[in-house]
């Protein structure tokens, strides 16, 4: 069975009965893949799928709350921000041209630089996560998505909080 959607159209039942919707939208100069995904249809209400196309609606909002809460935890030495940063700076070595090479600005910070640069590749949502501590979106971002699958992910409450961010190495 599927569900109907007045923004996302037909979103697609999966065979263990969850729902699947992906697209590929452009924000900003980039394209970005979107994927809706939960477990249990039963657990899909028309209101966490209307939630869920209102932050479709305002991903430019979103990733500015995103990148924001990343500045913020550059203060905190261990935090997955400055974890994904010192990696990026060290794993470079004597080459760090090459990461230079990927930054929009050049600074002179290297940490904002880093931040500033990252590319924003893929948004999941999960209409499911409306309560509780689950993420209703995860937004994934990378400093060199061609080159790597390193990611700092940015989770977001149904309520538009962020709730979490996390360091993916490859």
């Amino acid at each position: 069975m599927s569900v109907e959607h007045d923004f996302f159209g037909l979103i697609e039942s999966t065979a263990s009965g969850g729902l699947y919707w992906d697209d590929t939208v452009e924000v900003g100069d980039q394209f970005v893949e979107l994927v809706l995904r939960a477990d249990d249809e039963d657990t899909v209400g028309e209101a966490s799928l209307d939630l869920a196309a209102a932050m479709v609606n305002g991903l430019e909002a979103f990733d500015a709350r995103a990148r924001e809460a990343l500045v913020a935890e550059l203060s905190e030495r261990q935090s997955a921000t400055t974890t994904f940063i010192d990696r990026q700076v060290d794993g470079r070595g004597e080459d760090l041209q090459t990461l230079l090479d990927l930054m929009v600005d050049n600074s002179g910070d290297i940490a904002i630089d880093v931040l500033k640069s990252l590319q924003l590749v893929r948004v999941s949502l999960n209409p499911a996560g409306v309560d509780g501590d689950e993420a209703f979106a995860a937004f994934d971002y990378s400093i060199d998505p061609d080159e790597s699958d390193e990611l700092l992910i940015v989770s977001f409450a149904a309520d538009g909080d962020v709730i979490d961010v996390e360091d993916v190495p490859e």
